[in-house]
């Protein structure tokens, strides 16, 4: 998902808009309309802008800052809402600039009173498989015990940082830690199609509030606009979930701060240059308000709740993919000569990679009572990842094997991804149109073979010649793409140098709003293969 660094500018002002964004049925901006409207009531305004933040983001300002780039998607790149700070907000100097350079008195994560509102709207981006709000409670107060510390080290391979950090990272005096949890579902575009109809380049329009007082009080201001009511979509922040409050809120130093993106991935067939340009300079306004006390009491909204996912089950795939993973580790043994590490019966369970949600119960709510960093959950996909970091400096070839959710009917789109571990960042995609057929040419004799999926990952794809699919089956790892472990220069965790993380993402089961619930699905798995003489 590589894109060239840009800041991308919205406003330079409450009374500037860019034309498009925000456009009544007559073409007219609302922009200018909309903060006279909400100034006559009483609101305070404050502009903002669209920012969009990419892999090299990550490297360059997420780790240096925050030692974490929480495993972000390299589908695509995320639109940060950047906004201007309060008078007499705190903002934490580790978290200036963590999300890329913003202008000063600007920042990408935010603090909110409970009158207070983030509104983005804007043309929705040209067609594709997947769009997506959600906001995260970035960091709040605390700290972790040693019980749940020493839990996750001795259950895990990988390094504790990770998920167990401060702002800023490894200062033992900090009393605030690093979350990055959910509050609640994204509103992405099935979401907005049932209730507005297609969405996909039309103007759509999103509320982020805790009281539902102001979200009131910004409906009608907008709707005295022409904004159709169903084209308005409120992000809710709730009061508590089922661990406790969130909160207190404020916008001083101890209270939560949160962020908040928008994703757009996989723009249609011909969509591709009209998508560039979406991301290179999104039609986007951003402005945060504050209500007034005369709009009312404040009405915080109600406790988290996750609702429940479906799935068609997988279960009778079961036997096929025990087949396939034989027939992979056979064909690479006899036609690649490569040595397998773990083709044993029954398969090591180190080589089943994990939904951290279904199987850890990570979501928002219990990573925020043990104050440990979610790493960017949601309910809209299921999210698997290898157990431990991959070595690929010494000629190894790893086989990632499962079923294929798009053609179980458990996925909108799928995608395999290839994260660096010594930055926990996704840095190359594989999706699901190239896995398609891929585990045909190890079971021609089977009709179910189309459900299955095998790709290979190493360093150099020619050890693979002569295998089904040959090198197009292979993703090569360049050092450009994940630095050896040689690279003394390479930011990054020194002792993870060199070595991935796999990841596989099931994207919003048809029908639903929300992934396909994992535990009917069968888990993928990844083998190790190692070469002679390496």
């Amino acid at each position: 998902m590589p894109l060239t660094f840009v800041i991308l500018l919205a406003v330079a002002g409450c009374g500037q808009y860019r034309a498009g964004a925000g456009a009544d049925p007559a073409g007219d901006t609302i922009g200018t309309r909309l903060v006279a409207d909400l100034r006559k009531n009483g609101f305070q305004v404050s502009p903002g802008y669209p920012r969009l933040y990419t892999e090299e983001d990550c490297e360059r300002y997420t780790y240096p800052k925050l030692h974490n780039c929480y495993a972000n998607n390299p589908a695509a790149p995320y639109v940060v809402p950047v906004v201007k700070t309060w008078p007499g907000e705190y903002v934490d100097p580790a978290t200036v600039n963590a999300f890329g350079p913003t202008r000063a008195g600007y920042s990408s994560t935010y603090r909110l009173d409970p009158r207070d509102a983030l509104v983005l709207y804007g043309k929705m981006p040209p067609p594709g498989r997947y769009m997506g709000l959600q906001t995260w409670e970035f960091s709040q107060r605390g700290r972790w015990s040693d019980s749940d510390y020493a839990k996750w080290q001795n259950k895990l391979g990988v390094p504790m940082h990770f998920l167990f950090d401060t702002v800023p990272p490894g200062d033992r005096g900090s009393d605030r830690t690093q979350s990055l949890s959910a509050l609640g579902d994204v509103v992405n575009n099935v979401v907005m199609e049932r209730q507005a109809g297609y969405s996909f380049e039309k103007n759509r329009y999103f509320i982020v509030t805790p009281s539902a007082t102001t979200d009131r009080a910004v409906r009608r201001a907008l709707q005295a606009q022409g904004v159709p009511a169903e084209d308005i979509f409120t992000e809710q922040i709730p009061d508590r979930d089922s661990h406790g409050p969130i909160g207190p809120l404020g916008i001083g130093r101890d209270a939560p701060d949160f962020v908040t993106s928008f994703r757009y991935a996989l723009p249609a067939a011909g969509q591709e240059k009209a998508a560039a340009a979406w991301r290179q300079n999104p039609p986007l306004t951003v402005m945060r308000v504050r209500a007034p006390a005369s709009a009312g009491p404040v009405q915080r909204y109600g406790p988290m709740t996750i609702g429940p996912r479906t799935a068609n089950s997988e279960a009778d795939l079961g036997g096929d993919l025990r087949e396939l993973i034989g027939a992979v580790c056979d064909r690479v043994r006899d036609t690649a000569h490569l040595r397998p590490q773990d083709c044993g019966r029954p398969l090591p369970d180190s080589t089943r990679l994990i939904d951290p949600v279904q199987e850890f119960g990570w979501t928002g709510p219990y990573c925020r009572k043990i104050n440990m960093d979610c790493l960017g959950d949601q309910q809209d996909a299921a999210y698997y990842l290898s157990q431990k970091p991959l070595p690929l400096d010494n000629g190894e070839v790893y086989a990632a094997v499962g079923t294929l959710a798009t053609e179980t009917g458990n996925a909108t789109y799928s995608a395999l991804s290839v994260n660096n571990a010594s930055l926990l960042a996704g840095v190359a995609n594989v999706l699901d149109k190239d896995l398609k057929g891929s585990a045909s040419g190890y079971l021609k004799k089977n009709a179910d073979s189309g459900k299955l999926y095998v790709r290979y990952f190493t360093r150099d794809c020619a050890a693979l010649r002569g295998l089904p699919g040959g090198t197009k089956n292979c993703t090569e790892i360049t050092t450009d793409m994940l630095p050896s472990h040689h690279d003394t220069t390479a930011v990054g965790d020194p002792a993870l140098r060199g070595t991935l993380v796999l990841a596989l993402r099931d994207y919003v089961k048809p029908g639903t709003h929300r992934g396909p619930d994992s535990s009917k699905l069968q888990s993928p798995r990844v083998l190790t293969f190692t070469q002679a003489g390496k």
